[in-house]
């Protein structure tokens, strides 16, 4: 079984240490919590996947950005970033903030589901973009005021731009 390189992601938040290794026809996902044989077979959608892990199948649709990838299955999408230990060394957040929601590529805003003074929670959809025709709903990341949405439906923006911040929490 091929072992391919060691990774350090980051999941909701969370970094997370993972290897895949494959034989030429199926993934082992080897995690913190486990082993996870696994098969991605793609379909003929853009970006689209069909998941089998233990017994499960779910239709998958992958978008990869320069820093990260949405993961969009069962109605949610997640957002799975490589981590840079150098980075982490070296004390850098990555360019971004808990506060602010930034895009991962080039594209144009669907939908914008709150306004500057909304109070979100946590998971709560802002608003919707598309990047290589994939819809993406960006939710807040954390409980919060909504500051700024610097875009409405129709706009178009660049690789990295805010896309929504919330305020800063009060201690």
């Amino acid at each position: 079984m091929e072992k391919l390189m060691r990774r350090i992601f980051q999941i909701g938040g969370e970094e997370t240490e993972c290897w895949l290794a494959h034989d030429g026809s199926r993934f082992v996902l080897n995690t913190p919590e486990g082993v996870l044989p696994c098969r991605l077979d793609p379909t003929t959608s853009p970006g689209g996947f069909v998941l089998r892990a233990r017994g499960l199948v779910r239709d998958v649709r992958l978008a990869a950005g320069p820093e990260s990838t949405f993961v969009h299955m069962d109605g949610r999408t997640y957002e799975v970033g490589r981590a840079d230990p150098a980075e982490r060394l070296a004390g850098s957040d990555g360019g971004a903030s808990d506060d602010r929601i930034v895009a991962p590529m080039p594209g144009v805003v669907v939908s914008v589901a709150v306004k500057p003074g909304d109070i979100v929670a946590a998971g709560q959809p802002l608003l919707v973009i598309e990047s290589m025709k994939l819809e993406t709903t960006l939710a807040a990341p954390r409980d919060g005021v909504v500051a700024e949405i610097p875009f409405a439906a129709g706009d178009s923006f660049g690789l990295k731009d805010v896309l929504a911040q919330l305020a800063p929490e009060e201690d």
